[in-house]
């Protein structure tokens, strides 16, 4: 079963259950993941809590729904990026920028969304897993594209050098780690990293 329906009931595709993502995402935002049950958010929304069952088998799988829209949201914006026609090197900066500005953007911007987020990274929700995985296969491909063009160099393994710049950019993707830090600084510290990286992809 496919991550993004785990716990999750009735037909794949129903308006009705999308419309329940959608409001328990706003209200999640608004209250916080771990805060709510199933019942207030039932409440929230105008259902009964049996009305929720119908389609969601647990608080978690609800979570778990929204969890995989935010990413896959994601996911779909840092694809364009892949798929662009700037050269490899500043189609890499690029990523890496925009990933790091749409996590501050969830996390820290978008109420209350990372404790969203926390509990699936605590409970290994299997849509986190899918997320890393992604990030993996895009910049797997980014870096291919520069050792294709000659901009990077072939010597270091692909998976080694694709798992370093993964590590590199955990502090601003990670929501724990973000609220730590302030934004600017995680900025700043980003611009050094990136650099850090593109030099050592240099042939």
């Amino acid at each position: 079963m496919p991550a993004s329906t785990l716990g999750q009931r009735g037909p794949t595709e129903h308006h009705r259950r999308e419309q329940i993502i959608e409001q328990a995402n706003t209200h999640f935002r608004l209250y916080g993941y771990r805060k709510t049950s199933v019942a207030s958010l039932a409440k929230s929304i105008g259902v009964s809590s049996a009305y929720l069952y119908r389609f969601f088998d647990s608080k978690q799988a609800i979570g778990q729904a929204i969890c995989h829209s935010v990413l896959h949201g994601m996911h779909l914006q840092l694809q364009q990026i892949v798929d662009s026609d700037l050269p490899p090197i500043e189609r890499l900066r690029h990523f890496i920028e925009t990933a790091c500005q749409l996590s501050l953007e969830l996390f820290l911007q978008e109420g209350r969304m990372q404790e969203v987020v926390i509990e699936a990274l605590q409970n290994n929700w299997p849509t986190v897993d899918q997320h890393r995985l992604d990030l993996l296969e895009q910049i797997t491909a980014l870096v291919r594209a520069g050792r294709e063009s000659g901009d990077f160099e072939r010597r270091t393994p692909l998976d080694e050098v694709v798992q370093g710049i993964l590590f590199a950019l955990t502090a601003c993707l990670h929501p724990v780690l973000l609220e730590i830090h302030p934004a600017e600084k995680t900025r700043q510290g980003l611009l050094v990293v990136t650099q850090l990286v593109l030099r050592s992809l240099m042939p």
